[in-house]
C-alpha cells in the first residue's frame, strides 16, 4: 500500500472518530488512565502530515503558499515571538498552541493533503455524517431513554453543571438555575459546544443534501430534529449562530434564484409561504418548550452579566499590555497553569491582576475577585486581544475574513461559518477542538491554494 493511500485512510478514520473525540479523551484520561488519550487529536493529526510530508519527499513535489498561508504563519509566528521574550515554558506552548493555532494549522496541511491526495469534500461528509448521525442518536438515546447517568461508566462526572476544563472529566449534563431543564449535550463536554457540533452538522448535510429533490421528506425530518436538539442545549449564543446561518443561507438562495429566473413568480411565492409557516410553527413549539421560564432561560441575569464582566476585565488586561501576554494567559488554556475556578480568594500579588482589580472595584466595589474571571474572558475575540495584542487580533480576523471570502460560493458552509464566528462573540467556542478541527478541514476541501495570489514556489 502506498503512502497516498494509507494517508487517504487516516484521514477518513480521523474524520469518522472526531465527533467522538471527547468519549475518547475521557475513557482514556479517567478510566484507563492515560492522559495521553487527552492528545489523540494532535498525535493522530501528526502521523498523517507526518505521512504527507514523507510522501511529498518520495514524489519530489514543490508546495506552493498563498496569501492565506502567509497570514497564518505569521500568526502563529507572532505567537511563539512574544512568548519567547516572555521566556514562557515548554508546556505553555503546547497548550497556547492547541488551542489558539491547531485548527489553522490543519487547515493550511489539509488544503494541501486534499489536493495531492484527492480527497473531496463529499467523500469527508459521508464519513463524517454516518459517524456524526450515529453519536447525536446515542446522545439522543442517553437523554430520553437511559439517561444521563450512564456517561458516568465511560468517565464523565456526575458533579452536574461543574466542570473545570482541562484535565478534569465533563459533567454529565449542564443545568440552568431556576430552570430546572437539562440542557442536552449528548456525549460531548457541555451543550454550547454540542450547540457548535450541530451548526456544523447541518452546514455539511446541507451541502450534500438539499440540493436533491428527493430527499425533501428526509431533510424536513432531519432538519426538525436538529433544530429540536439545538433548543434543548439552550444555547442562546447557539441560537443567534442558527439564526444567522438560516438566513444567510435562505438569503443567498433567494437572491441566486431571483437572479437566475429559474422560478416564476408564484413558484417564488410559495417556498416564501412555506418558509413563513414553518416559521410560525418553530415559534409555537418555542413558546410550548420556554413558556414556563421564558426569565430563566433568556436572561440568565448571573450568566449575562458574568459574561459582560469577564469581557471587561479581558478590555482591562489588554489595556495594560496592548502588545500581547503571550501563551495560555487567557483563556482555556490558563486551565493549563493555574488552578482557574469560581471561588473567591485573595488578590494574587501580580501587578497586572492588582491592577486591573483596582479598576475593577473603582467601579464596583462589590467586585469579588476569581481566577475563573479574570483568566477566562469568553469572548474568544477578547482572548485574542489579551494574549496576542492588537497585531495578533488582527492576523487572527484577517485569516479568518479570507477564508470566509473564499468560501462564501458554498452557501451552507459559508452560513454555518459564519454563525460559529458570531458565536465566539459570545464565547470560547473554538476551544472545542473537535468542531474546530471538522468546521476547518471541511473549508479547506473546498478553498484549495489560489494561483491568483501566490507568492512563491
Amino acid at each position: 500500500m502506498t503512502l497516498e493511500k494509507i494517508g487517504r485512510q487516516l484521514v477518513l478514520i480521523f474524520m469518522a472518530l472526531l465527533p467522538w473525540s471527547v468519549i475518547i479523551s475521557v475513557f482514556g484520561g479517567e478510566k484507563l488512565h492515560l492522559d495521553i488519550f487527552r492528545f489523540w487529536k494532535e498525535i493522530f493529526l501528526g502521523g498523517i502530515f507526518f505521512i504527507f510530508i514523507l510522501d511529498l519527499y518520495r514524489r519530489k513535489i514543490k508546495q506552493t503558499f498563498d496569501i492565506i498561508d502567509i497570514f497564518i504563519v505569521a500568526y502563529v509566528v507572532w505567537l511563539i515571538v512574544i512568548s519567547i521574550f516572555q521566556s514562557v515554558p515548554l508546556v505553555w506552548y503546547i497548550y497556547g498552541l492547541r488551542y489558539d493555532a491547531e485548527f489553522f494549522l490543519a487547515f493550511l496541511f489539509f488544503r494541501r493533503i486534499f489536493q495531492e491526495w484527492d480527497i473531496s469534500f463529499s467523500l469527508l461528509a459521508k464519513y463524517f455524517l454516518i459517524s456524526g448521525s450515529l453519536m447525536l442518536l446515542a446522545g439522543f438515546l442517553i437523554r430520553f431513554i437511559f439517561w444521563e447517568m450512564i456517561l458516568t461508566l465511560v468517565g464523565f462526572s456526575d458533579h452536574v453543571s461543574v466542570w473545570n476544563g482541562v484535565g478534569t472529566a465533563p459533567p454529565i449534563y449542564h443545568g440552568i438555575p431556576g430552570a430546572s431543564v437539562v440542557r442536552f449535550q449528548g456525549v460531548l463536554e457541555g451543550p454550547n459546544q454540542m450547540a457548535f457540533f450541530l451548526l456544523v452538522y447541518m452546514g455539511v448535510y446541507a451541502s450534500i443534501f438539499l440540493r436533491l429533490k428527493k430527499y425533501r421528506f428526509m431533510n424536513s425530518m432531519v432538519f426538525g430534529l436538529m433544530l429540536f436538539l439545538l433548543m434543548l442545549t439552550y444555547s442562546r449564543s447557539g441560537y443567534i449562530g442558527v439564526i444567522v446561518w438560516s438566513a444567510i443561507a435562505y438569503g443567498l438562495w433567494f437572491l441566486e434564484t431571483w437572479r437566475k429566473k429559474k422560478t416564476h413568480f408564484s413558484f417564488s411565492l410559495r417556498k416564501i409561504i412555506g418558509t413563513s409557516i414553518a416559521g410560525c410553527l418553530i415559534i409555537l413549539v418555542l413558546i410550548f418548550q420556554f413558556g414556563t421560564h421564558p426569565g430563566e432561560i433568556f436572561g440568565r441575569h448571573a450568566s449575562t452579566s458574568g459574561h459582560f464582566e469577564r469581557m471587561y476585565i479581558g478590555l482591562l488586561r489588554f489595556e495594560e499590555d496592548p502588545l500581547g501576554a503571550w501563551l495560555a494567559t487567557s483563556g482555556p488554556a490558563t486551565r493549563s497553569r493555574f488552578d482557574v475556578n469560581e471561588k473567591a480568594e485573595a488578590i494574587p500579588d501580580d501587578r497586572r491582576i492588582q491592577s486591573v482589580t483596582k479598576k475593577l472595584k473603582a467601579r464596583n466595589e462589590d467586585f469579588i475577585y476569581t481566577s475563573e474571571t479574570y483568566y477566562i474572558p469568553e469572548s474568544w475575540y477578547i482572548q485574542q486581544l489579551v494574549e496576542w495584542g492588537i497585531i495578533g487580533l488582527l492576523l487572527f480576523a484577517s485569516v479568518l475574513f479570507m477564508i470566509a471570502w473564499k468560501g462564501r460560493k458554498h452557501v451552507y458552509m459559508f452560513g454555518a461559518f459564519v454563525g460559529i464566528l458570531i458565536m465566539n462573540m459570545f464565547l470560547h467556542s473554538f476551544e472545542s477542538m473537535h468542531s474546530s478541527l471538522l468546521i476547518f478541514i471541511f473549508l479547506a476541501s473546498f478553498i484549495p491554494l489560489s494561483h491568483e495570489t501566490k507568492l512563491w514556489k
